[in-house]
């Protein structure tokens, strides 16, 4: 029993311990937390019941940009694409251009040929007259834009000219009551190209039209349609067997810069006032500028041939005035010409002052008693010239105007092309209208300046015809004998004139209709 006792004893102070130290666990802070095992991630209780993923939402697909629409009241080539986009404005015009890409009928002559588009590389181009109507405001009008090959084209025409152009025959036509001649042409017809192309360009770029273009064969002009050269040397012979006395005759073509015809060119001759163009010259040569007074005579010379006004000038070029310093400026002058190879032209005189020479008694220059080639003529030894030298003043000024030649060369401080083609608008103000001018139609500029005395009339300077720029001199002389009288006006200016025609022809042949 004694043992009993002593087990429950022991029993239950086991028990009594136990519970004191679930009491002190018990009574432990609640703000304690236990800290999770390192290698345990916190995840939702096992229990917890699983939420299902949404459902993707489908992405719509994205709107296309609205295509920009052309200004209103925008026009190409004629056709309202005004409110349309690009595309549609393209369709409209592909649909409306069409008929210009049909084969165009050309007609010349007895020929005819179909030009297709294909033919001279041609296409409409769309895309430049669209972005033109996309950057236009409104109310534009963009034109119509075609391309083509020009050479391909301008290949076409000449092809076709070979086959229709009528080849040139020439006769003379005459004036029995003078001694008047003119070439005159029969055929010599072909196809004008650059008109023809202008033509057919135009009707390539017409919608409505008919395809069709009928191109006139008209007159040819230039070198290919003139005489030969050897007609018009006989035929100045011819007309100068006529005449009682020695004419002397020279043509330059500025064109092709060669001498066309001469008769009697290195004949000596009075120079009268065909020397009023080397005087002009001299004083371009030597006045950097002219004074109002000197302009003045300078225009006064050309158009009227003043005399005064040419020794005014003279006098000008070695900066005095008066007659003796005029007879300076006159032997200043003719070394000048001497020193550029015009030997045979040349004053030492001036105009009116053999008076003053004489009662001062002044020593002037002459020149040598004859000079020149025959035939001779009373040409006198202090104002002379020859045809061909005369021409070739002409021929270089010319030539300075377009920025070349001797004058330049040698004069290139006080000469420039503009003061030389000064020089040339003065020649073109002469008011003589008489003797060269007669020869010539109307409108046609002629630079010249004319010249006469008692026995010898002439006409020196450049045409600028249709048919090619030429310079001709004409000289006419008449021996006159102790007490005749000067022959008539009349018949020296006519006989000029029908050499300025005869020359005129050659470059311009009449036609024979």
């Amino acid at each position: 029993m004694k043992n009993i006792t002593h087990a429950h004893a022991t029993l239950l102070r086991t028990l009594l311990l136990m519970c004191l130290a679930l009491l002190v666990a018990c009574s432990a802070p609640t703000s304690a937390t236990v800290a999770p095992s390192p290698d345990v991630s916190p995840t939702v209780e096992s229990t917890a019941t699983p939420v299902p993923s949404p459902v993707p939402t489908p992405t719509s697909a994205p709107t296309a940009t609205p295509e920009p629409r052309l200004a209103e009241g925008v026009y190409i080539a004629g056709i309202e694409v005004g409110g349309l986009t690009s595309t549609e404005a393209r369709q409209e015009l592909t649909t409306r251009l069409a008929p210009l890409l049909r084969p165009l009928d050309i007609r010349a002559g007895d020929r005819e040929i179909m030009l297709r588009p294909e033919d001279i590389g041609m296409r409409i181009d769309l895309d430049s007259m669209l972005d033109a109507a996309r950057a236009a405001p409104i109310g534009e009008r963009v034109p119509l834009q075609i391309v083509y090959h020009e050479d391909k084209l301008r290949a076409v025409l000449t092809a076709l000219n070979e086959e229709v152009s009528v080849p040139a025959q020439f006769s003379v036509l005459t004036e029995t009551k003078t001694i008047s001649r003119s070439f005159v042409m029969d055929g010599g017809l072909s196809i004008d190209i650059d008109s023809a192309i202008q033509q057919i360009d135009d009707r390539l770029r017409s919608v409505g039209a008919p395809r069709r273009v009928t191109l006139t064969l008209a007159p040819q002009r230039g070198p290919a349609v003139r005489p030969d050269p050897q007609m018009l040397q006989e035929q100045i012979e011819t007309m100068a067997d006529s005449w009682r006395g020695v004419i002397g005759v020279y043509v330059y073509d500025l064109t092709n810069a060669e001498v066309v015809a001469a008769l009697n060119p290195d004949t000596a001759f009075a120079a009268a006032s065909t020397i009023k163009m080397p005087i002009m010259l001299n004083a371009y040569i030597n006045l950097p500028e002219f004074t109002e007074k000197q302009q003045a005579a300078l225009r006064t010379m050309i158009v009227d041939s003043d005399n005064l006004a040419a020794n005014a000038l003279l006098a000008a070029s070695v900066g005095g005035v008066g007659t003796e310093d005029a007879i300076a400026g006159a032997e200043q002058m003719s070394a000048m010409l001497a020193d550029l190879g015009f030997t045979e032209t040349f004053q030492y005189v001036p105009f009116e002052a053999q008076d003053y020479i004489k009662l001062m008694k002044l020593k002037v220059k002459a020149g040598p008693a004859r000079g020149g080639k025959p035939p001779y003529t009373d040409a006198g030894r202090y104002l002379r010239t020859t045809p061909r030298e005369m021409a070739t003043l002409y021929v270089e000024v010319d030539r300075c105007a377009r920025g070349e030649g001797l004058l330049l060369e040698r004069f290139d401080d006080m000469l420039t092309p503009e003061r030389c083609q000064e020089m040339l608008d003065n020649l073109a103000n002469n008011g003589d209208n008489r003797r060269m001018v007669a020869g010539i139609p109307d409108g046609v500029r002629v630079e010249h300046k004319s010249g006469w005395i008692a026995d010898m009339q002439a006409d020196v300077g450049i045409v600028r015809s249709p048919g090619g720029d030429y310079v001709i001199a004409i000289y006419v002389y008449r021996p006159l004998a102790s007490g005749d009288a000067p022959v008539p006006d009349r018949i020296m200016m006519s006989t000029i004139a029908a050499f300025s025609r005869l020359v005129y022809t050659y470059f311009n042949p009449l036609t024979a209709s």
